[in-house]
């Protein structure tokens, strides 16, 4: 009898046990696909090879966050970064080899807006709205 009881008694705990083993789903878990683990890994070295970068030349950049990092062909890559002046719409852009581990070229560019104004909005003379044809 007292084996039946114990029986009984570590039933539930095997097939708990079971259970957790193959997952929800009846699977066992898959590790994630390894080409993009390795290429977000890439990324991230990328954008640290970037930050280094600006520290040695003595570049100050906004919060981590605000990077980008666009792969343009296998071994090259573009990583932007935003500078800290609020509201400024400067950017630092960097071109890196990814072989040589070198930047190959930076520049600051300003992505601010051109304001637009009103006589940009008017029609011109020979514009149908105004009553032209349209033709100058």
């Amino acid at each position: 009898m007292a084996p039946r009881l114990l029986a009984a008694a570590l039933l539930p705990a095997f097939l708990v046990g079971v259970g957790c083993a193959t997952g929800p789903s009846g699977r066992t878990p898959v590790p994630p696909n390894s080409q993009s683990v390795q290429a977000e890994l890439g990324e991230r070295n990328i954008v640290e090879a970037g930050a280094e970068y600006s520290r040695q030349n003595a570049i100050l950049l906004a919060d981590s966050g605000d990077s980008e990092a666009l792969r343009i062909s296998p071994n090259y890559w573009r990583i932007r970064f935003a500078l800290p002046e609020e509201g400024s719409g400067n950017i630092l852009a960097l071109n890196f080899d990814e072989l040589a581990q070198r930047v190959t070229g930076a520049r600051r560019l300003d992505i601010t807006p051109i304001p637009i104004t009103n006589s940009a909005l008017r029609p011109s003379v020979a514009s149908p709205a105004t009553g032209g044809s349209g033709f100058r």
